[in-house]
């Protein structure tokens, strides 16, 4: 259950990450989570850390593309996010994401791959001036994502 409010945390950072805090000195960075980070991403470059009650966040670039790594204060792994484009998820949650957005604006979309759950995508939507997020599951099950 933690790591699942963990999980839900998680996204909330990231759908929120226009209003992070600045980046945290990674002194405060614990070296579990530091080893746990380079094992699992040997090759990131630009790191910058942010430390929260609940959980560690590295944004990173690795292979030219932008993601961002959560972890637990004893360095497990949360899960990982990134920014995509609508044509880059796969077909199932892609039609049930066009279904749900039709007449709405899409602001952003994110796969969030947790170690728990999987895939799932998180769309930021605005439709009349009203935003919201809609998380779509793999197999394309849409709901309104609540924080």
């Amino acid at each position: 259950m933690k790591k699942l409010f963990i999980t839900a945390l998680a996204v909330v950072a990231i759908a929120a990450s226009s209003f992070a805090t600045p980046e945290a000195d990674v002194s405060k960075v614990s070296l579990k989570v530091l080893n746990k980070f380079k094992t699992e991403f040997a090759t990131a470059d630009q790191v910058e850390w942010e430390v929260k009650k609940d959980y560690i966040k590295a944004k990173f670039t690795e292979d030219g593309l932008e993601q961002e790594a959560f972890f637990t204060q004893d360095g497990e792994l949360i899960g990982t996010s990134k920014r995509i484009d609508r044509a880059d998820m796969p077909s199932v949650p892609r039609k049930a994401l066009n279904k749900a957005v039709a007449g709405a604006e899409l602001l952003e979309l994110i796969e969030f791959n947790s170690t728990e759950k999987g895939v799932a995508f998180y769309a930021s939507i605005q439709k009349d001036g009203v935003k919201q997020i809609l998380e779509i599951s793999a197999s394309g099950f849409v709901s309104n994502y609540k924080k």
